[in-house]
């Protein structure tokens, strides 16, 4: 017979005996065509002993083999929950692409605000230098930071940028033009 298996191993007193019944994979994926007490509800797909489902399940007609390619690991049947849960995955991708849409709007709208601007002026107090020369350029009390320019946009031009979004000297310490992108 095909189904009973035979493998030799040594036994303790060093000879070959022959033993009968040893089976690697015992157990196989069935559908229950009807409920089973002690096996699963009806459709269910179990695991269950190759000789029960010979002799008593496929018999009585309360369950059938299941074809290879399928079975309870197989991912190409989904179950309510998880068409539910991949619906709610696309519909919040959906949601998602809106988000980056009305985003990417909003950052055109600001770069053409930025565009118009030409220059920021900024009143600070200066230092009194030795040498007042025309040209030379002096230096600040405190500083010029990238929260200054922000905070100016916002007030001035309607404009909100975050500080972080800004390139620009981390602190500006002396006067004349300096530049600063978005």
């Amino acid at each position: 017979m095909a189904l009973l298996t035979r493998s030799l191993f040594l036994a303790r007193s060093g000879t070959l005996v022959l033993q009968r019944g040893l089976k690697r994979n015992s157990k196989i994926p069935v559908t229950l065509l009807e409920a089973v007490p002690k096996v699963g509800p009806a459709g269910a797909v179990v695991q269950v002993n190759k000789a029960f489902m010979r002799h008593e399940l496929y018999p009585k007609r309360l369950a059938d083999y299941v074809p290879k390619y399928t079975g309870p690991l197989d991912r190409s049947r989904l179950t309510e929950q998880e068409q539910e849960s991949a619906a709610e995955t696309a519909k919040g991708q959906i949601d998602l692409q809106h988000r980056v849409h009305s985003l990417a709007l909003r950052n055109q709208e600001i770069i053409a605000k930025l565009v118009d601007i030409d220059t920021l002026v900024f009143e600070r107090n200066v230092m009194a230098s030795d040498a007042d020369a025309k040209d030379a350029t002096q230096t600040l009390y405190g500083s010029l930071t990238k929260a200054d320019v922000a905070k100016a946009l916002a007030e001035l031009h309607g404009i909100v940028v975050d500080r972080d979004a800004l390139n620009m000297e981390d602190k500006i310490k002396s006067t004349g033009y300096h530049t600063c992108s978005v």
